[in-house]
């Protein structure tokens, strides 16, 4: 593994620390970042091919031969609705059209309406596309593919009550702050995945 200068995009800080992972956080400003592909290809972390090496595991999970992302991402919000209080996590019609989600078009892993009388006009969803938001009072949805998450930037972060990656929005909840910090803990886990099935 050969020594590379790694500068935190945010404020320019040197990074010091072992690099076991695609995601780093600054000493400094406390941001976290994803290591592009030119550095882990420098680290040798890469396959070269916009891979990792087969002995490259950024998020401490074991993968198996025949692994499949849409799998994954099932089994971490498994193990995250063992967490949180999963009567926060009810579908219902108002939040799939609020969402603009089509269940006969994709599979709905995880979804939450932040509204008060549950009108589907802000909340967040993992599907089998990818991760919807829609922040309140916007009329506008956001959406990032499994693919658009393998390629962000910096790791999922609380700002407020909503995840962010990358200044856009993928989740928001305001029904709890510990669950709050689980669902940053599977956002992290699930750009991990991302990655390692994308690149």
């Amino acid at each position: 593994m050969r020594a590379i200068l790694i500068n935190c995009p945010s404020c320019f800080g040197r990074y010091d620390g072992k690099v076991t992972s695609k995601f780093l956080t600054c000493e400094y400003c406390g941001s976290r970042f994803a290591l592009g592909e030119e550095e882990l290809e420098a680290l040798g972390m890469s396959d070269g091919n916009g891979g990792h090496d087969d002995d490259y595991e950024d998020n401490g999970y074991e993968y198996n031969e025949g692994d499949d992302l849409l799998d994954v991402v099932q089994e971490e919000i498994e193990d995250c609705l063992c967490r949180v209080d999963r009567g926060n996590f009810r579908s219902s019609p108002k939040i799939l059209a609020g969402l603009g989600i089509d269940e006969d078009e994709e599979d709905v892993y995880l979804i939450h309406d932040d509204t008060m009388f549950k009108s589907g006009k802000n909340g967040f969803a993992i599907t089998s596309a990818g991760l919807y938001c829609r922040e309140i009072a916007e009329f506008h949805v956001n959406f990032m593919s499994w693919e658009d998450l393998a390629k962000t930037r910096y790791a999922p972060v609380i700002d407020d009550s909503y995840i962010r990656i990358d200044g856009q929005s993928v989740a928001y909840y305001t029904d709890g702050s510990d669950d709050l910090e689980q669902l940053e803990d599977l956002y992290n886990r699930l750009s991990s995945h991302a990655t390692y099935f994308y690149q």
